[in-house]
C-alpha cells in the first residue's frame, strides 16, 4: 500500500494547526529613526511629524493616519499625555513629539480641551517649555490625589511639593497619584531615552512610576534600584488600563551620568519607539544604551534596571528579546 498521499494528507491538514499553535504573546514595537531629525538638542517639527505618523501607522497596521490614532482614543476621551522633563532643559521630551502625538489625537476626534501634557514639577517643566494653558504640573496645578495611594514599608522624608508635607510627621511610606488621573481615560507616555544611576533607566515604566507619584525618592536611595516599587506602582489602580500608548523620545539620548543629563555622554541618536507594552520598549533601551556603554568602555546597566525583569513577572509587558517584535521602519 503506498502511504505517500496519506502521509502528505496529515500533513496538510497538521499545517494550519502548527502556525496556529505558534506563540502569540509577542510584543510588537516599532522604530523609526532619521538622524536629520535632530540638529544639536532641536528637532526639526516637519521630520519629526514625519516619524509619529509613520510610527503610529505602522504598529496599527493602518495606511490612514486618522484611522491609526482611532486605535487609542476617540471623541468620549479624555487623554493625559505624560512626558519627562526632568533632566531639562537639554533633555526632556521634545515638543515636536508632543506636538505631533496632540495633532493625531485631534485626527481621531479627541476635542482639543481634553488632551492635557502634564509632568510632575513645576520648574522642570517650564525649563523644558511646557507653559500652555493645558500644560500642567501636579505640583502646584492639578494636586495631589488623597485617595489614590501606593504604600511600602519603605519610609521616605518629606519635602515641598509632597502632599503630605507639612500635615505631619517628616516621614511618609505613602506616595500619591497625581488627581488628573481620576478624569483621564487614556493616558499617553513618553519618557526620554536616559540611564539611570540607581535605577539603571530612567524609561516608559520610571515615567509612570517614580516619575509620576511623590515621595519617590525613597526608592532610588541608600542603594535602592526602584526594584520592585516602579513594577509595583505602575500596576496600581490609578493607573490600570488607562496607558494605552508608549513613544520613547530617542531623539536625543543620554547613556552614562543620568538621570543628571550630561551632555558628553549623549548621542543625537534620532529615534522614535512606539509600543503599547512598556516593558518591550525598556527592554529595548538598555540594549541600545548598553551598546553605547560598551563603545565608551563602561560597564554594562545590568542589574540595576532589575525593575524591567521584574515588570514582565508582574505581567506589565515582555522584557525578553525573544518575546519582543522589532519593527524597523523608514519615515
Amino acid at each position: 500500500m503506498n502511504l505517500r498521499p496519506y502521509r502528505l494528507a496529515c500533513a496538510l491538514i497538521m499545517l494550519p494547526l502548527a502556525l496556529v499553535a505558534e506563540p502569540t504573546n509577542n510584543s510588537p514595537v516599532v522604530l523609526v529613526q532619521d538622524p536629520t531629525a535632530i540638529t544639536g538638542f532641536t528637532a526639526n517639527e516637519a521630520k519629526v511629524q514625519t516619524m509619529v505618523s509613520t510610527g503610529i501607522k505602522t504598529l496599527t497596521g493602518q495606511t490612514n493616519e486618522t484611522a491609526a490614532w482611532r486605535h487609542f482614543a476617540g471623541p468620549d476621551d479624555m487623554v493625559a499625555i505624560k512626558i519627562s522633563t526632568g533632566s531639562a532643559p537639554l533633555q526632556a521630551t521634545r515638543r515636536p513629539v508632543v506636538n505631533a502625538i496632540v495633532q493625531g489625537l485631534l485626527l481621531a476626534g479627541v476635542k482639543r480641551d481634553r488632551i492635557v501634557v502634564f509632568d510632575r514639577e513645576p520648574q522642570t517643566m517650564k525649563d523644558a517649555g511646557y507653559t500652555g494653558e493645558r500644560e500642567l504640573s501636579v505640583i502646584p496645578d492639578s494636586g495631589w490625589d488623597a485617595d489614590a495611594v501606593y504604600e511600602s514599608k519603605i519610609v521616605g522624608k518629606l519635602i515641598w511639593g509632597d502632599f503630605q508635607f507639612g500635615r505631619q510627621d517628616s516621614i511618609s511610606t505613602r506616595s500619591h497619584f497625581p488627581k488628573l488621573l481620576k478624569t483621564a481615560t487614556k493616558i499617553i507616555n513618553v519618557p526620554v531615552l536616559q540611564d539611570h544611576e540607581a535605577c539603571g533607566l530612567s524609561g516608559c515604566l520610571y515615567n509612570l512610576s517614580l516619575g509620576l507619584v511623590d515621595n519617590a525618592r525613597r526608592f532610588e536611595m541608600f542603594g535602592q534600584r526602584g526594584d520592585p516599587w516602579i513594577a509595583e506602582i505602575v500596576s496600581a489602580p490609578a493607573l490600570k488600563g488607562k496607558v494605552v500608548l508608549n513613544i520613547m523620545d530617542a531623539l536625543v539620548a543620554g547613556y552614562a551620568g543620568g538621570a543628571v543629563f550630561k551632555p558628553r555622554y549623549s548621542w543625537p541618536a534620532g529615534c522614535l519607539y512606539f509600543s503599547r507594552d512598556p516593558v518591550a520598549v525598556d527592554a529595548l533601551a538598555v540594549e541600545k544604551l548598553d551598546a553605547k556603554r560598551r563603545e565608551a568602555n563602561l560597564p554594562v546597566i545590568g542589574e540595576r534596571a532589575s525593575h524591567v525583569k521584574t515588570a514582565e513577572k508582574f505581567g506589565l509587558g515582555q522584557a525578553e528579546r525573544s518575546h519582543i517584535s522589532l519593527v524597523e521602519a523608514k519615515p
